[in-house]
C-alpha cells in the first residue's frame, strides 16, 4: 500500500515504527560477534536485549491485529495526532527506572544477535502490515491491557512498540559503551 493512501494516524504510527527500526538496525550493524555477550552487571546481554525486543514486537503485532478485527467496521473520523497519548508514560526514557519484564517477554532462547534481529525485522514488517491493513479504521476505539500501563488502544500499541525499541536502544548503547 502506498503511504500516501494511508490515514494520517496510521502513517504517524508507521513512521515511528520505521524510524525506531532504522535506528536499531544502524546500532546493531556495528556489533562484533564478541560483543553479543557483553552485559552490565547481572543485566541482559546485547543479544538478550534484542531477543526481548523481538518477543515484545511479536506480541504487539498480535494485539494490534486483534484490535483491528474488533473495530473493522468502525471508520476513523479523527486525524488528530496520536503520538502525545503515550507521553505521560515516558516509555522511551530508561533513566526513570528499571522495569522488570514479565516472564512472557523474558529472553529465553539465548539466540544469536543476527537471529534475533531477523526475528525483530520480520515482526516489525508484520506489525506495519497490520497497520496498513487497518488504515481508515478507528484503532483508538478498542483497547488491550498492557501489564504496566493499563489499557492501550491500537495506535498506542504501535507507538509503544516504537518507544519500547528506543528505550532498549539506549540500553544497548550503554552496554556497548561500557
Amino acid at each position: 500500500m502506498s503511504t500516501t493512501a494511508l490515514h494520517p494516524r496510521i502513517l504517524e504510527v508507521i513512521t515511528a515504527l520505521t524510524e525506531a527500526q532504522q535506528e536499531m538496525d544502524a546500532c546493531c550493524a556495528g556489533i562484533a560477534p564478541e560483543q553479543e555477550s557483553r552485559r552490565i552487571g547481572d543485566g541482559w546481554t546485547v543479544a538478550q536485549v534484542v531477543e526481548h525486543v523481538a518477543i515484545v514486537e511479536g506480541g504487539a503485532g498480535r494485539i494490534v491485529s486483534n484490535i483491528a478485527k474488533q473495530v473493522a467496521d468502525t471508520p476513523e473520523t479523527s486525524d488528530e495526532t496520536v503520538a502525545p497519548t503515550l507521553d505521560r508514560y515516558r516509555v522511551a526514557d530508561p533513566s526513570l527506572r528499571k522495569v522488570e519484564a514479565p516472564d512472557m517477554v523474558q529472553p529465553v532462547n539465548g539466540a544469536p544477535l543476527a537471529e534475533s534481529m531477523a526475528r525483530l525485522r520480520e515482526s516489525r514488517a508484520r506489525l506495519i502490515a497490520a497497520f496498513e491493513a487497518a488504515s481508515g479504521t478507528a484503532l483508538g476505539a478498542a483497547h488491550f491491557p498492557h501489564p504496566l500501563f493499563g489499557p492501550l488502544d491500537g495506535y498506542q500499541w504501535g507507538l509503544f512498540a516504537a518507544q519500547h525499541q528506543r528505550r532498549h536502544l539506549v540500553q544497548l548503547c550503554t552496554i556497548l559503551a561500557s
